[in-house]
């Protein structure tokens, strides 16, 4: 799939549309193959050529050849061009196109590459500014840390045992505040743009399954839950990871429960 040349493409969703290809995936940028009224279209003729263009229409003699290219893509290209100027037929092996996973009114789905490199990016915000925040908020790990050094220093292994296991309590604060921050950071961002920063770099958003737009709140919450139960349940986060990798409509375990996609592009904005 990633060997076939960026351009625009028969739209495996939608057989009277256009659809662009990245050289890589499916974006979200389509166009009508031709207008209705494409034999009689002016656009891309000077103004000159335009009038020109009503009486020929008026008289039955040929159209002037138009002196300025059509945009490329815009679906509105005159008879007496060959298309191929404005975009691919699909190769005679169109399997490929095929392949290409879509949500249920055809915008194409993330790749599990994207996918990790935008989670990759919030993990660094959220290390950075949401483990100084909990650490803050959890004296008694710093406290015990510095206990620990001291006692291997002085290499008091009754000490350092003791300390192992009053570590438990803290550590288990410091998640817990951890997720309660990455939660709000993910909520905030679902429920308004769509897109963490991270998803905002790499150039995808999450929807709901059935329709565009930011999620609700209710939907964000649930797209949380998987990840708690990551944090009792071995192996759990590294599965739901993993997942989008095999799935046939690229969800994670987080996804399926909240009817959730993670797709190519923005979401629109909510009205009012």
């Amino acid at each position: 799939m990633s060997q076939q040349p960026s351009g625009w493409y028969d739209d495996p969703s939608q057989p009277d549309m256009l659809r662009y290809w990245d050289g890589v995936s499916w974006t979200n940028h389509t166009a009508p193959k031709k207008s209705p009224t494409v034999s009689q279209s002016t656009i891309g003729l000077p103004q000159q050529a335009r009038g020109d263009q009503g009486s020929a229409d008026r008289t039955g003699a040929a159209a002037p050849t138009p002196t300025t290219p059509v945009p490329k893509g815009s679906g509105w290209q005159s008879q007496s061009q060959t298309p191929q100027q404005y975009y691919q037929q699909a190769p005679g092996n169109a399997q490929w196109m095929y392949n290409i996973r879509t949500t249920a009114d055809g915008i194409p789905l993330a790749s599990w590459g994207k996918r990790v490199g935008a989670w990759f990016i919030d993990g660094i915000v959220i290390s950075l500014v949401g483990g100084a925040i909990s650490w803050a908020a959890t004296p008694r790990m710093g406290q015990l840390f510095s206990e620990m050094v001291t006692a291997a220093e002085a290499n008091d292994r009754v000490r350092l045992t003791a300390i192992q296991g009053e570590l438990t309590g803290p550590a288990l604060q410091f998640s817990f505040i951890l997720w309660l921050l990455t939660t709000a950071y993910c909520l905030v961002f679902w429920t308004t743009t769509a897109q963490t920063p991270g998803k905002m770099v790499v150039g995808i958003s999450v929807r709901r399954t059935t329709e565009p737009g930011p999620l609700p709140l209710g939907t964000a919450a649930l797209r949380r839950l998987v990840p708690l139960a990551g944090q009792f349940v071995p192996f759990l986060s590294l599965l739901d990871g993993l997942w989008p990798l095999w799935d046939d409509k690229r969800q994670a375990l987080h996804d399926k429960v909240a009817g959730t996609q993670v797709v190519e592009g923005k979401q629109p904005r909510k009205q009012g």
